[in-house]
């Protein structure tokens, strides 16, 4: 007889493998090692999800319980094979991964999330990336202290690998800053439902977790992620706005509580803004302390030595004139591909291939950069099917979640709007960095077991 606690263990253990192998794969010096090791990680990852998927699927059918998963994802997923097939001589291997990897994270993550939001699992894996992440941005604040910095090209890759203190921004131990600097907003968000919600804990504990958000906002103000900044700011506001709003202090004066949740919000970007300004020109002086300190210490020839003045903390690849780095161009190009193919785009896995050929006058077809956007990156690889079926779903998302938020006593104290406010601060990233789907990343993965983990508190 099937045992579905036992079936619930080995879907939860799963659970927290696959995304401790994504927090692998946003580290750099992961990338120095040889290809093989990440294979010998993600393909029976792959597989043993896919098996899941399937095993999960038999038993909804037999208990006649298949309506558990959402129709909408069954589409996405038709679209996306449908677009393969229309642009299949760009080639299919990378498009069967692609199908792979996001029916798991539609039928194992955001179903898990579903089933089992409440779960001793979803607690370790919060524990776990808070770790992870405290650990690797120690790291990367070291390497600012001591000025490291080094680029390592890869064959496989557009961009070398570059760690530490790069470009007058800490790169760290990450392959993008902007991926890691927005989950450590994460962390820090969970931090905040710990220190807020549970009041109880040990000392030792709160103050661990307050050295946890001290580091992982260093970190963000270091990067100069400006993706991150816009999330902070939005994700503060939001906070700031449905913690007045979900109180009872205003509970029969409307309109002043619509001015008063308002105008909080808005001094708490402000607030927010200044901190990270603050916290980035306050690290600044560090190395030059550090310098001062060691000056009467034997040097190396080949030793960087930090400088005698404040970093320089101003980005000189945002000095051009394009504020957007490049993105402006690489969403007038997925543009160019929706309008040549509006039914199904340029083909998952080979949108850039697509442009290449259809397209060579494009900034796409010249060159192999991503949509870094996940609004464009549909549009260039599913087209208007993709458009439709997945917006469709995220608007539905979107209407429940502010249905709650607003219908919902004291949100400062409850967990649901925590998760809410993760999912928002991914969603805003995937605005200008490639997120959500079509990707195997730990920030789509944070975002759908989330996103799956408040299904049922926003529908009861």
């Amino acid at each position: 007889m099937f045992n579905k606690k036992v079936f619930m263990c080995v879907k939860g253990c799963y659970f927290i493998f696959f995304s401790f192998i994504l927090m692998l794969r946003s580290v750099g010096p992961y990338l120095l090692l040889p290809t093989k090791y990440d294979t010998l990680l993600f393909w029976p990852a792959g597989i043993f999800g896919c098996l899941l998927v399937a095993v999960d699927f038999i038993i909804a059918f037999r208990e006649k319980n298949l309506r558990k998963y959402d129709w909408l994802l069954y589409v996405f997923l038709g679209v996306m094979l449908i677009s393969s097939l229309m642009n299949l001589k760009y080639g299919y291997s990378q498009n069967i991964k692609l199908l792979m990897w996001q029916s798991i994270f539609f039928f194992i993550v955001y179903q898990f999330g579903k089933d089992y939001g409440t779960n001793i699992f979803f607690k370790v894996f919060s524990w776990l990336i808070s770790s992870v992440w405290f650990f690797t941005n120690s790291i990367s604040l070291y390497m600012f202290v001591i000025q490291y910095g080094i680029k390592i090209p890869i064959k496989y890759k557009y961009y070398p690998v570059r760690l530490g203190w790069l470009g007058n921004r800490l790169f760290g131990v990450y392959t993008d800053p902007n991926f890691g600097a927005v989950i450590s907003f994460v962390v820090i968000i969970i931090g905040m439902y710990y220190l807020i919600t549970k009041t109880s804990m040990h000392m030792l504990l709160k103050s661990l977790i307050i050295l946890n958000i001290i580091i992982q906002f260093s970190f963000i103000a270091l990067s100069g992620s400006r993706t991150t900044l816009v999330c902070m700011l939005v994700t503060t506001f939001i906070f700031s706005f449905f913690s007045l709003f979900s109180s009872n202090y205003f509970a029969k004066k409307l309109i002043y509580k619509w001015i008063v949740s308002l105008t909080v919000g808005c001094f708490s970007m402000i607030g927010i803004y200044g901190l990270n300004h603050v916290t980035a020109n306050a690290w600044a002086y560090i190395p030059t302390i550090t310098h001062l300190k060691n000056s009467n210490s034997p040097t190396k020839p080949d030793q960087k030595v930090p400088p005698k003045e404040k970093i320089d903390l101003d980005r000189p690849d945002t000095e051009g004139g394009d504020i957007s780095n490049l993105r402006f161009q690489l969403w007038a190009s997925a543009v160019e591909i929706f309008k040549s193919n509006p039914i199904s785009g340029g083909s998952p896995g080979y949108y850039i291939e697509y442009a290449h050929d259809k397209l060579p006058h494009t900034f796409m077809g010249k060159d192999n950069l991503t949509a870094h956007s996940f609004i464009f990156l549909i549009m260039a690889a599913t087209g208007g099917l993709g458009l439709i079926t997945f917006f469709s779903f995220f608007f539905i998302q979107c209407y429940k979640v502010l249905r709650y938020c607003f219908t919902k006593e004291n949100l400062i104290k409850d967990e649901v709007f925590f998760d809410i406010l993760i999912i928002l601060t991914i969603a805003v990233s995937a605005l200008f960095i490639t997120e959500l789907v079509l990707v195997s990343t730990i920030g789509a993965f944070v975002f759908w077991s989330h996103l799956g983990k408040i299904q049922k508190g926003i529908s009861e």
